[in-house]
């Protein structure tokens, strides 16, 4: 084959910046190349599919490629800037969660760590939370009495006998939070942990972790209470009290996310952070003061009357100034001001060690200091912000613990508390309930003494995984706390390996693996949540020195897909099925998928519990496993011209899955794209399928009730809540473009990010951290600059011609696609039955295959290698 001159038609040189204005848009049109045999691939000319005329206001006939009245709609929503947005008297639309979020790791949530760059030091709590502020839309409320018997299996009519120990923790605790004299205290968390050990004493132990940072996530988060197994914190029958507070200290320098089975975060605002309620179900009404005669009466004993004393006196001696004034718009500082109170500002508790065994006090009044403000949300002292808080926890239970499908939680402010269930796919959140009623209290003590009876299966944890932590919970202790230059999530789930986890095989037999380490994590309360660890066959059932799996390097996925979505295995045998002769060489650019199973939630789960409460709103899911062949990462590749063969490969692969089997990825991003090498050459592999769709269901919707993609790899219009697709081709062609961009611009190498960004260079750093807002005008900018010179690195400055030039097709394409909106709009007054057609797959023909292939089959001025022999006939003919 004779080399391709294309790249040196119609191209500027370059490093010159590209130039786009209204007068040369139709020049460049005219100026693409033509396309020779090009009906072979082309979008438009596809079997099945055909060009349409638009009208605006009436949808183009299924099936077509014409723009249809979504498509209009997505496209004036992706480009309306600030200040076209909702005015006074344009009231804004109402969003519900049906339909319009976003999943996997796409919206608010699960997206964070998909997009993290490896290695980045610099993620704040304030920015991994930011992700989770828009899934309070998610939230759902249920009286208390419905709430525990769908998340808690708990009847609670069921006979509780309130013992004196309980009651004299409740009015303890009650005296203290009216005695409170700053929304520091630490007598309330004291008095707090004392109440949920006397009605927990079984099985759970409750300590103080707020100023031990639990190890294992992206960001450094101390919740106020940590519930953990009773054997993790055993003090045993040892009496000496500087022992005790040694445990105590230990477990919270040592404790993982993994070990973690409930968290209690306490505020002392009366309430006014946690009365308001979020979600379709909020209620602005606010629960009464409680009768006089339903209020606890404190008990009248000799024990109860001497703690009050000496509460009294240590509070005569330790409070130093006088209380706070209450803030105005009932907002108060709550977390910052605990997180910021030192030794010179609130001083140490000096009561008696029998009233705090731990050292606890001491521990809450001393141990935080100013540098902490730095990780702390602006918003905190908000009910938004609060909840963003609590759910933060949750999201690092669930994605940096153990395989686990939901959490439970406390929310406690003052007498006031809340339960809050998370899951994959829901937050649900209990009815107020204030700790003065005699009612709630029991209600209360029932709650937390069932949650520390619960089974670990009925706890969120999966019943297939053989934990060691679990086998033999003090072993934490043994572990050493990681170097202070080291990366928290490099140690993730340490006490994972070794573990082994079980799941259907063959036959209607089963199948084990011994888990090693965890090579990626998703971080996300809401969707699927998705884990990949190296494993070896455990040959628990194997022939002896005849494993089939022994010589294979493997991992296992799971995640918690919706249970309607196809498996990633049935796209990948369709693609096996049609990959034969010329065809075959996408087989190197594909996953090999070894094994694939389904485990159902059982019928009395929390999850089925919600889907009958909540019916089709609530998306089912499953735990789905894949074992596959690992792959490499994008940091294993040497040199530049390694990583564009990458790219084009992806290219490649993808377009060919697009046209054959007629699968669409939708879910591009950096991760997903990965490395193999065979016999000395390198492949570049487009992975994870999971969220791919039919070609011929993609006007059906998604198969989950959210949006589909990575955030800062999402095309433009998909960067809104109220996008409602289809999904097409050039979208993931915008998000290939973006991996590219952000790749070559924040890395040095394909193994180092840029060191330090100069504040006057935009690196698209922030793509990784800021929200769908930020992102779509971001975006727009980039798709509809006239002049675009991203900042690449030195390493990368090979990848300039090919950023500029795919950005001017993307560019041109919809100012073409403005301009026939404005023809057609026009031809619909004059002469409706004959409006002019315009392929939104492809941008009328500017970013089609073709276009892109001509950019990216050469790269510094060498050729790439083609794969298939129907590309390299195409590339030949248009270069001709």
């Amino acid at each position: 084959m004779s080399k391709p001159t294309g790249h040196q038609t119609n191209r500027r040189s370059k490093g010159k910046a590209p130039q786009l204005s209204s007068s040369d848009t139709s020049s460049r049109h005219a100026e693409a190349p033509q396309k020779g045999n090009s009906s072979l691939v082309s979008p438009r000319l596809q079997p099945g599919v055909t060009e349409d005329t638009i009208s605006l206001p009436h949808p183009s006939p299924s099936g077509s490629s014409g723009a249809t009245q979504e498509d209009m709609r997505n496209l004036l929503r992706a480009q309306t800037f600030s200040q076209r947005e909702t005015t006074p008297d344009q009231p804004q639309q109402k969003v519900t969660a049906y339909g319009h979020l976003s999943t996997p790791h796409s919206h608010y949530s699960s997206s964070y760590t998909a997009a993290v760059p490896p290695g980045d030091k610099k993620y704040l709590v304030s920015e991994t939370n930011r992700y989770l502020q828009g899934d309070l839309r998610l939230v759902r409320i249920l009286p208390v009495e419905k709430f525990a018997e769908i998340a808690l299996k708990l009847d609670i009519e069921e006979e509780y006998i309130m013992s004196k120990e309980v009651k004299r923790a409740f009015d303890k605790y009650q005296r203290v939070v009216d005695q409170a004299r700053s929304e520091k205290d630490p007598r309330v968390y004291i008095a707090l942990i004392e109440l949920l050990n006397a009605i927990s004493h079984n099985k759970l132990t409750f300590y103080g972790q707020a100023f031990g940072m639990v190890q294992g996530s992206l960001v450094n988060q101390s919740p106020d209470i940590a519930g953990v197994l009773k054997e993790l914190a055993d003090l045993g029958d040892d009496s000496d009290e500087d022992i005790k507070k040694k445990v105590m200290e230990d477990l919270k320098k040592k404790v993982m996310w993994a070990h973690l089975m409930m968290i209690v975060e306490s505020k002392i605002t009366k309430g006014r952070l946690i009365k308001p309620e979020f979600g379709q179900d909020k209620d602005a009404q606010i629960d009464p003061e409680p009768e006089v005669d339903d209020v606890e009466e404190p008990l009248s004993n000799s024990d109860s009357d001497a703690t009050s004393e000496r509460e009294s006196q240590q509070r005569q001696g330790s409070q130093k100034r006088p209380r706070e004034e209450e803030p105005t718009l009932g907002v108060v500082r709550g977390r910052a001001l605990k997180a910021s109170r030192t030794s010179s500002t609130s001083q140490p508790h000096s009561g008696n060690s029998s009233t705090d065994p731990s050292g606890l006090e001491h521990t809450y009044a001393t141990q935080a200091g100013p540098d902490r403000l730095a990780e702390l949300p602006v918003k905190r002292d908000t009910p938004e912000g609060v909840r963003s808080q609590v759910m933060g926890y949750a999201r690092d239970m669930l994605s940096y613990g153990l395989p686990r499908s939901h959490v439970v939680n406390f929310l406690v402010d003052s007498q006031f508390a809340r339960c809050i269930y998370y899951d994959r796919s829901l937050i649900l959140e209990s009815k107020l309930l204030n700790l003065k009623y005699k009612k709630d209290r029991l209600i209360f003590a029932k709650m937390v003494k069932h949650i520390g009876d619960m089974s670990l299966e009925d706890l969120g944890f999966s019943p297939s995984l053989e934990a060691n932590f679990i086998r033999d919970p003090a072993s934490l202790m043994k572990l050493e706390k990681p170097a202070a230059e080291e990366f928290p999530s490099s140690r993730i789930l340490t006490s994972l390996e070794g573990s082994s986890f079980t799941f259907p095989y063959q036959n209607n037999q089963t199948r084990t693996v011994r888990l090693k380490r965890v090579i990626f994590r998703s971080n996300g309360v809401i969707g699927r949540g998705t884990m990949v660890i190296r494993v070896t066959c455990a040959c628990r059932h194997c022939p002896r020195d005849a494993c089939d799996w022994q010589a294979k390097k493997l991992v296992l996925k799971l995640s918690f897909p919706s249970a309607t979505r196809v498996s990633e295995p049935i796209f990948m045998d369709r693609c096996k099925q049609l990959a034969q002769g010329e065809h075959a060489w996408v087989l190197n650019h594909l996953p090999d998928i070894t094994w694939s199973f389904d485990i159902s939630f059982p019928t009395d789960s929390p999850q089925d519990a919600l889907s009958k409460e909540f019916g089709a709103t609530y998306e089912k899911r499953v735990m789905r496993g894949v074992i596959q062949e690992e792959l490499k990462p994008l940091s294993y590749l040497q040199t530049a011209k390694q990583c564009a063969q990458v790219f084009y490969d992806v290219f490649q692969c993808h377009h060919w899955v697009w046209k054959y089997p007629k699968i669409l990825h939708r879910d591009i991003s950096q991760g997903n794209i990965m490395v193999r090498e065979k016999n000395g050459t390198i492949y570049g592999v487009l992975n994870d399928w999971d969220l791919a769709t039919w070609l011929d269901n993609k006007r059906d919707g998604p198969t989950s009730l959210f949006r589909t993609g990575t955030k800062p790899y999402m095309a433009h219009e998909q960067q809104t809540i109220h996008w409602r697709g289809p999904h097409r081709y050039r979208h993931d062609m915008e998000s290939l473009f973006y991996v590219m961009v952000l790749f070559a611009c924040l890395y040095s190498s394909p193994k180092e990010k840029v060191p330090n960004f100069e504040d006057k260079d935009f690196r698209f750093e922030e793509w990784h951290r800021k929200d769908d807002e930020f992102l779509r005008h971001a975006k727009n900018t980039v798709v509809t600059a006239a002049s675009f010179m991203p900042p690449v690195s030195p390493f990368f400055i090979g990848f300039l011609f090919w950023l500029t030039e795919l950005q001017e097709r993307l560019a041109l394409g919809f100012v073409h696609l403005m301009i026939h909106i404005k023809q057609a709009a026009k031809q619909k007054a004059r002469q409706p039955n004959t409006l002019p057609t315009f392929d939104m797959e492809t941008l009328g023909d500017h970013f089609s295959c073709e276009q892109i292939a001509m950019i990216l089959h050469m790269f510094d001025n060498e050729q790439l290698t083609t794969r298939g022999l129907e590309w390299q006939n195409i590339l030949e003919g248009l270069s001709q």
